[in-house]
């Protein structure tokens, strides 16, 4: 008797909890160095949170977000509810050493999903590790510039 009492509440909770988990979604943001996976720490990211014409934009919500990597190189973005259709984010690296393909412009269902990667290597030798995001995150792989292009960089500059 136990027991169908047990699997009667079980069913019960089973059907009801989505109902009432509707955790909120984070899409974290990374930057890293390509050629050894370092966090870059304190860089600065602006994020839009672009909705499509058809759909329902939060009130008061500010779609134009400012965040800033931490020690680990990552930032958290949590998104509101309803989530936008895409998701716009650039990095401007604080320093004039490093070289990153800095914009990306992803589907938020990608994100969630797969991740999206965004890398300035274009060589697989550049590259210790694997570079790949992970679901629910934007991955900025960043290089290093090397000493020839450190050396022409000021001629190069406008």
């Amino acid at each position: 008797m136990k027991g169908i009492y047990f699997a009667l509440w079980s069913g019960l909770i089973l059907l009801l909890w989505p109902a009432h988990a509707r955790c909120e979604q984070v899409v974290r943001i990374r930057i890293i160095s390509a050629k050894d996976g370092r966090p870059l720490k304190n860089q600065p990211i602006s994020v839009s949170l672009l909705y499509e014409k058809t759909e329902k934009v939060p009130p008061n919500l500010d779609p134009n977000l400012s965040l800033q990597t931490d020690a680990n190189g990552e930032a958290q973005l949590r998104l509101p509810e309803p989530p936008p259709a895409h998701i716009g984010a650039q990095v401007r690296l604080t320093s004039d050493n490093w070289r990153c393909a800095c914009s990306a412009l992803v589907t938020t269902h990608d994100v969630i999903v797969k991740g999206f990667t965004v890398t300035a290597t274009t060589k697989k030798s550049e590259t210790s590790h694997s570079l790949q995001a992970q679901p629910g995150e934007i991955l900025f792989a960043a290089r290093p510039l090397g000493f020839f292009e450190r050396l022409l960089e000021p001629f190069v500059k406008q």
